[in-house]
Formats: C-alpha cells, sequence, structure tokens
C-alpha cells in the first residue's frame, strides 16, 4: 500500500441539480433517482492538503472546470446549463473531503483524457 500525494474531492448532488437534471429536455432517465447519484458520485483527486478547509479553497477555485465536467457528464448542450458561479455550485453539490489517499493496488496509476458520456448512444452500444 502506497500514499499517494493527492488529496479526494467527493461532488455529492443535491436536489438543484436533480431538479435541473430531471428538466433537461429529451433525458431518459430511467428510473433513476437523486439518491443513486449520491450513492456514486464523481470524486475528484485535488493537490494535497493539510487542513479541511484548503479543499473548499481548491474547489471554488476550480469552480468552472468542476461544474462543467459534471453538467458535461449528463448534457454536452452548455446554452441550457446554469451560470458557472459558486454560489450555485456550493448549492448544487456537497462536498466531501479526504485529505489522505491511499493505493491499495500494485497496478500504476494511469490518466486518460476526460470524455464526455455519449447519454443518446450509450443504450446503442449495449
Amino acid at each position: 500500500m502506497y500514499e499517494v500525494n493527492r488529496s479526494l474531492v467527493v461532488l455529492v448532488p443535491q436536489a438543484p441539480f436533480w431538479y435541473w437534471l430531471s428538466n433537461l429536455p429529451e433525458i431518459e432517465l430511467d428510473g433513476l433517482e437523486l439518491e443513486d447519484l449520491q450513492a456514486d458520485p464523481n470524486s475528484y483527486l485535488i493537490d494535497p492538503i493539510e487542513e479541511l478547509d484548503e479543499a473548499w479553497d481548491l474547489a471554488a477555485a476550480q469552480v468552472q472546470t468542476l461544474f462543467s465536467a459534471e453538467l458535461a457528464d449528463w448534457c454536452e448542450d452548455s446554452t441550457v446549463w446554469p451560470d458557472l458561479h459558486a454560489d450555485i455550485f456550493f448549492e448544487w453539490f456537497d462536498l466531501r473531503v479526504s485529505s489522505i489517499v491511499s493505493d491499495l493496488s500494485a497496478q500504476p496509476l494511469e490518466r486518460e483524457a476526460f470524455e464526455a458520456i455519449d447519454w443518446e448512444n450509450k443504450g446503442a452500444s449495449a
């Protein structure tokens, strides 16, 4: 086991995000509920922190990147996105932080560029 030089921020969707998502035109959620999103939220590695407040500062500094990534997972049409403002972001997502991240895997860490999920064609390839 190895400790890695990162901390972790978990973005847990809240009711305002769910309201936006469930009211998107032409989206099929197929029985998905807010609780499902909250049970498996997206996580982001950040620079290592010593104090939990540092994670909030790092998230605030990256609001546009984080908010865009969360929204683009569901809708690439940015014309239906809200303003990517920190106040809205922190209403839509609860931040959970882990200052220490340990790697239990023997596999080397790999990185790949972010690609939004194509929800319209996701079922067609299955």
